[in-house]
C-alpha cells in the first residue's frame, strides 16, 4: 500500500476509532467534568509533577495565555495548586492536588477498560504487533521518549 493512500485510510478510519474506545466510558471527560485539554494538562502534571507555567506551555505546544485559562479553570474546580516561587513571586509552579491526581487515575481506568474491550477481539500477538507499531510512531515523534 502506497503511503498516501495508507494515510487516506488511516485519516478516514481514527476518528470512528477514537470514538469507538470513549463511546462506552464513564469518566470525567464523558460527564463534562473536564475538557479534553484540561485532561492532558493534568496528565502531563501527572507524568512530570510539577511544572512552571511556560513548561506546560511548551509540552502542550500551545500559548501561555491559552495555557493560563486552562490552569485558571482546574484551579477553579481545586484541580491544580499553585506554587509561588519564594525567591521570585513571578514565577508560578503548578502541581496536582489529590483532586486532579483522582480525576487522571479515574479517566486512564475508564480509557483502559474500553481498550481491554475493543482489543480483546484481536490475538495476543495482533495486540503486540499493533502496540510495538505504536510504540515506534511514538519513539519518532518524540525523538526517543519511551
Amino acid at each position: 500500500m502506497k503511503v498516501e493512500h495508507f494515510a487516506k485510510e488511516v485519516a478516514s478510519i481514527l476518528p470512528h476509532l477514537i470514538r469507538g474506545i470513549a463511546k462506552n466510558q464513564n469518566d470525567a471527560l464523558k460527564k463534562g467534568t473536564i475538557t479534553f485539554p484540561q485532561y492532558l494538562t493534568l496528565n502531563v502534571l501527572s507524568v512530570q509533577d510539577t511544572l512552571k507555567m511556560k513548561d506546560i506551555a511548551a509540552e502542550l505546544n500551545i500559548s501561555l495565555p491559552a495555557t493560563t485559562g486552562l490552569i485558571e479553570r482546574l484551579y477553579s474546580i481545586k484541580a491544580i495548586e499553585r506554587i509561588y516561587d519564594k525567591n521570585d513571586r513571578r514565577v508560578i509552579y503548578i502541581k496536582l492536588t489529590s483532586k486532579g491526581k483522582k480525576i487522571v487515575k479515574d479517566v486512564r481506568l475508564e480509557r483502559e477498560k474500553g481498550i481491554i474491550e475493543l482489543f480483546s477481539k484481536l490475538t495476543g500477538k495482533e495486540r503486540e504487533d499493533y502496540f510495538n507499531i505504536l510504540k515506534k510512531i511514538t519513539t519518532g515523534l518524540y525523538n526517543n521518549a519511551l
